[in-house]
């Protein structure tokens, strides 16, 4: 399951930043949201985000996320940590960095370590995105060098904001790994530990990823459209994921999210569906 994530203060002078909604004030509120969703699949996804304004509009960044798939032949729990650090999201020049961890003891855990760096201008914005991750696979594998793999990877991105409601998202990254881990398709044990699909968006084993997004935003309701085609360095096959997300204020602190979404492989075996919710409070 793809994820966005959203900011949404109930402010004036409100433009969308990669979906997000960020406002030209004295500086962004803090927003501390909690979402949760399920698939098709049986798994369930649950997120709790802190983006609190620190010193000189900078931010300081905090999310937990769990999933737990509760089908009898596969049931796997994982979790990810992340925290990141943003200059002001405001100015002309935005740098940052992030450290993720994510996976399961004892099957296969990622480290990342991502940096930020956006240039904003009155109707574009320009994020790139450079990142290094070490992965640690099955502490049992006796195999030569299979139990450590180190990952570099570069996304970029493009936002076009108009002077009305509407905005518009282009994104690629790619990945490269110094061991082959083709072998992970191949292998019984990962099959029943995590799926393709798992292995490819969740821990980002890709090799590269394309997406398209399209926003409207007008008193304080959202739309955002999200289409995203990625393709695993474990399987070499494409993986696509299309997201529709409504947003809406319940009061000046109270923001609900909404999202439907739907998850396919490029072989053509049966689609993921999955819809989620969730709240976040401002101040």
């Amino acid at each position: 399951m793809q994820r966005w994530c959203f900011i949404f203060p109930h402010l004036l002078g409100v433009v969308l930043v990669g979906g997000s909604v960020v406002v030209q004030a004295d500086g962004l509120p803090s927003v501390l949201s909690f979402e949760g969703g399920n698939d098709t699949l049986g798994n369930g996804d649950y997120y709790l985000d802190l983006d609190y304004a620190f010193v000189e509009e900078s931010r300081l960044l905090a999310s937990i996320t769990r999933n737990h798939s509760t089908r009898p032949n596969n049931p796997v729990t994982s979790r990810s940590v992340l925290l990141g650090f943003r200059t002001d999201p405001l100015e002309r020049f935005s740098v940052g960095v992030d450290l993720e961890t994510w996976g399961k003891k004892g099957s296969l855990e990622a480290d990342t370590l991502r940096a930020i760096m956006d240039v904003n201008l009155q109707h574009w914005q320009f994020s790139l995105r450079p990142q290094w991750r070490t992965l640690t696979f099955d502490r049992d594998c006796v195999r030569p060098g299979c139990q450590e793999v180190k990952s570099t990877g570069i996304a970029f991105d493009v936002n076009y904001y108009t002077d009305g409601p509407w905005s518009f998202s282009l994104g690629f990254a790619r990945h490269q790994y110094d061991k082959k881990i083709e072998v992970l398709a191949s292998n019984p044990r990962w099959q029943r530990q995590f799926s393709a699909a798992a292995l490819n968006l969740s821990t980002g084993l890709e090799n590269r990823r394309n997406s398209v997004a399209v926003s409207w935003f007008s008193r304080g309701f959202l739309w955002h459209f999200s289409w995203l085609k990625s393709i695993s360095q474990v399987t070499d096959e494409a993986n696509f994921v299309y997201i529709l997300r409504f947003s809406s204020d319940l009061d000046e602190q109270w923001r609900l999210h909404l999202w439907v979404g739907n998850q396919t492989l490029e072989k053509g075996r049966n689609p993921v569906r999955f819809a989620g919710t969730g709240l976040a409070y401002s101040w």
